[in-house]
């Protein structure tokens, strides 16, 4: 009787520590507003339980006050390096949600491999930047309402444009930050208005933010690849237009071929640099010469119901290792 206790207690343990286990992740992914405070937490959880592999800083301010970050899991000091931007739309704040758990996930596993190759092989050579919130001020938007913008002038004003919040997809300003890149760029629209590309060219606060730290980080070393979350379609922007070097659309295709695989994503046509006025895929390919995909990974409008990430998950949680696994 003893004996047979003894060993219902070892199962129990076994079965607890599992559930422990599962439940000691630090990024929630089962609720549908994953929030800037939450996010924030997160940070700071990640790095406190893994000093070893990540690190994160504050590279700039939105416009309405709220801090953006550049988190790099491996090597700093590497040679090469990857970078993941998420949640450049505000309704798409579930990517901030996804680049969050593959920042957990790909520091849970650094010791261990992933697709039979060592993770900690891979971001000694290549290390991985994270921007998981691109627009945290056009989430809280989306989220919570134009009472969520802090600058009472501003949220005035947006109320004004008389658009839905929860369906936002600009900054606090009102500008849709994938098309206020400096090229090709054009001035039209309002503040507000679906693909308003602003007054100028990098007017925003978050675009800077992001040329800033890229022009950094090629300080550093070289830029192999750059993956661009967003959540509608379950598509894949990947084809490059002639514009693009031979290198660039040589690694970019070999990029797109592995997010496909992975994915089951559908691959679309090319878009041109006249056509795509201000977008951000188009800045990366062909002004800054880095290869470039874009996966959008909800199967319905955004905001993308949190019931979606099981498969978002599956499908995605291996994309940026494997991508720096190849480019490596």
């Amino acid at each position: 009787m003893k004996k047979l206790l003894l060993i219902l207690a070892i199962l129990s343990g076994i079965t607890c520590y599992g559930l422990q286990a599962h439940a000691a992740s630090i990024v929630s992914t089962g609720h549908q507003k994953y929030n800037y405070k939450e996010y924030l937490s997160d940070l700071a959880a990640l790095q406190k339980k893994y000093p070893d592999y990540l690190q994160y800083k504050v590279i700039g301010s939105s416009a309405d006050g709220r801090k953006l970050h550049d988190v790099v899991v491996g090597n700093p000091d590497a040679k090469k390096h990857l970078i993941v931007i998420a949640n450049l739309h505000a309704r798409e704040y579930i990517t901030t949600q996804l680049t969050m758990a593959q920042i957990e996930y790909i520091c849970k596993n650094y010791k261990k491999k992933i697709n039979k190759k060592k993770v900690s092989s891979t971001l000694d050579k290549v290390a991985i930047h994270f921007i998981p919130s691109a627009d945290p001020d056009g989430t809280a938007i989306s989220q919570y309402g134009f009472g969520a913008i802090r600058s009472k002038s501003w949220r005035n004003k947006m109320k004004r444009t008389g658009a839905s919040s929860t369906t936002w997809k600009a900054n606090a300003r009102g500008v849709d930050l994938n098309r206020n890149w400096p090229i090709s760029w054009a001035a039209g629209g309002s503040r507000g208005a679906m693909g308003y590309r602003g007054p100028s060219a990098a007017s925003e606060p978050e675009v800077k933010a992001i040329i800033k730290d890229v022009n950094k980080i090629q300080k550093k070393g070289k830029i192999i690849g750059l993956i661009s979350y967003h959540s509608m379609g379950c598509i894949l922007y990947g084809r490059c237009a002639s514009q693009a070097t031979s290198s660039v659309r040589s690694k970019t295709t070999r990029m797109y071929q592995l997010a496909q695989k992975l994915t089951g994503y559908r691959l679309m046509p090319t878009e041109s640099i006249s056509s795509a006025k201000g977008c951000s895929r188009e800045y990366f390919l062909y002004k800054r010469h880095i290869p470039c995909i874009t996966l959008e990974v909800g199967s319905s409008a955004s905001p993308v119901p949190i019931s979606q990430f099981p498969s978002i998950w599956r499908k995605n949680k291996d994309i940026p290792i494997r991508e720096a696994q190849i480019l490596s």
